[in-house]
């Protein structure tokens, strides 16, 4: 599947593929019974209804761009060309997602998992098969997969929390002109052992200066820049805001050397 599909269709391929197993044979099968694989468990129809909505919504959107061939539906019962859920691994580029890593995605975090999905397909379609890793930016990430930089950050750590990813962090950057940092390398979580040792290789491939520690209240500083925004006589003083505004940008700045899980940068167009 490539980036330009949605979690939703993702998600329903994955299942039906992994259901095929004979490229000749009919396949039957039911939201609920595709909501089983997802979670491991039986769906509830009022407690899963955005989780139902979006197997439907994958359905029809592999059937809108005749990825699928539904020869028959009644309401939510399908019957799908088993042709059509085939992949031929000597002829196209494949991933394999195991089952297990996809129940982890969607028991832990339900409907919301379509989009960590997704991300997760992405990134490991990059890994190399031999080195078990790869190295990438997140400014990469943002520009070949159309996420915002804060969700790529929020989907790294949300697959990191559930072990299904390990992250090497280089806290360096490039030595030359650009300053900019060197990728981190990134493999499945049971690889890390093989993660690190391939992160240690890469950033001594790459000339680099370390990242020193940099220590930064920004607690303090969008509790002023709250009072700020709520009218506080303080900042009457030009003198005074004009002192925030520098202190704003060092907040937004501290993010790309020392990220957390709840990225929120200060939106400066107030000033």
């Amino acid at each position: 599947m490539q980036p330009q599909y949605t979690g939703e269709e993702i998600a329903v391929f994955l299942v039906l593929n992994y259901l095929q197993e004979n490229k000749h044979d009919e396949l039957f099968v039911s939201i609920d019974y595709v909501g089983y694989c997802l979670t491991g468990r039986f769906i509830d129809s009022q407690n899963d209804k955005n989780l139902i909505k979006g197997i439907k919504k994958g359905f029809a959107g592999l059937k809108k761009e005749e990825d699928i061939t539904i020869l028959n539906q009644n309401r939510n019962n399908y019957i799908i060309d088993g042709k059509s859920c085939y992949i031929d691994t000597k002829q196209f580029h494949f991933i394999i997602i195991q089952l297990w890593e996809i129940q982890k995605i969607f028991s832990s975090l339900g409907a919301y998992g379509f989009n960590v999905l997704r991300f997760f397909v992405n990134i490991i379609g990059t890994i190399n098969g031999n080195s078990k890793s790869w190295h990438m930016t997140q400014d990469d990430m943002v520009l070949s997969w159309g996420f915002s930089k804060n969700t790529v950050n929020e989907y790294l750590c949300k697959l990191e929390e559930l072990k299904l990813l390990y992250t090497f962090r280089s806290k360096a950057r490039k030595a030359d002109e650009t300053f900019h940092r060197v990728g981190n390398v990134y493999g499945r979580y049971n690889d890390k052992e093989l993660v690190r040792q391939e992160g240690i290789q890469y950033l001594s491939t790459v000339p680099n200066h370390p990242i020193k520690p940099f220590h930064f209240n920004r607690t303090s500083v969008k509790l002023k820049y709250n009072n700020f925004l709520h009218g506080s006589k303080k900042y009457n003083s030009l003198e005074e805001v004009e002192k925030l505004y520098k202190e704003c940008i060092r907040y937004n700045e501290s993010f790309k050397d020392f990220p957390n899980d709840n990225i929120d940068y200060l939106d400066l167009s107030v000033f």
